[in-house]
């Protein structure tokens, strides 16, 4: 019964069956970007939309020379979408977009669909009404492609490649924000100790402002009392000569 209701693009012969899926190149995966942002509304409002991605594959086998299958392309679309949906989670609150090449090309063709409340049809394989009312975690699923629709050896040979980049990508983009919170935390204590240096040379200068100070009030207080001595010994000079006079007048007057 479940084979009856897969749909006959989607059965391939035994040996491609199991065959382990091709590495999509550079070339493949700009022009895959192309075919998607070119059909997106066409796979949002049509509902059995096999016809629409076997167009794709005309498409992009016209861009790049490349053959892909329907299913491939539409496998492919899907992953991307989680993969985008992963990142945008984990970046939630940061300036920086993620380090991955497909992000804002993702982003700006993703942006295209309408609110939760405004959908009128959802993109991607037949469902059923109870399935289009389900949860908002239902609803944030990877569009246009149910993951039951394909047999646990489909699944695996297709998804190999892109879990492999989907985990590099990851990797690599986990190691750049620890090295970014590391330069981070380096300029934030070059920052800390800067401003500790900065007080600590306020405070030597102030220092030696201070020492000025009292160094001059030093020589202010010496400059001082050698004036209070040479007065004194003038002073003293002066009894000493008074004291002569008075002797002398003394002794004229003795007869």
């Amino acid at each position: 019964m479940a084979a009856a209701e897969i749909p006959s693009y989607l059965v391939s012969s035994q040996s491609e069956k199991h065959r382990r899926a091709r590495n999509w190149t550079e070339a493949e995966m700009r022009g895959l970007m192309l075919v998607w942002e070119e059909y997106f509304e066409e796979l949002k409002q049509t509902k059995r939309n096999a016809k629409v991605y076997e167009r794709m594959a005309n498409k992009l086998f016209e861009m790049t020379g490349e053959h892909r299958h329907g299913e491939e392309i539409k496998i492919k679309i899907t992953n991307m979408t989680f993969q985008y949906r992963k990142l945008k989670c984990m970046t939630d609150g940061e300036t920086a977009p993620p380090d991955w090449p497909y992000f804002k090309t993702i982003d700006r063709i993703l942006s295209k669909l309408p609110e939760h409340g405004d959908m009128k049809l959802q993109p991607g394989p037949s469902t059923s009404h109870t399935e289009a009312s389900q949860s908002p975690t239902a609803k944030s699923t990877p569009l246009y492609l149910s993951y039951n629709q394909f047999t646990y050896e489909e699944r695996e040979g297709c998804f190999e490649d892109d879990n492999s980049d989907s985990s590099a990508s990851l990797q690599s983009y986990k190691l750049r924000l620890g090295e970014r919170a590391a330069k981070r935390r380096k300029l934030q204590t070059f920052s800390f100790q800067r401003k500790k240096l900065k007080v600590m040379e306020s405070m030597l200068e102030e220092q030696r402002r201070l020492s000025r100070a009292m160094e001059e009030t030093c020589r202010e207080v010496r400059r001082i009392l050698d004036q209070q001595n040479i007065i004194q010994v003038q002073s003293l000079q002066l009894q000493e000569r008074m004291m002569n006079l008075l002797e002398k007048m003394v002794s004229k007057s003795t007869p």
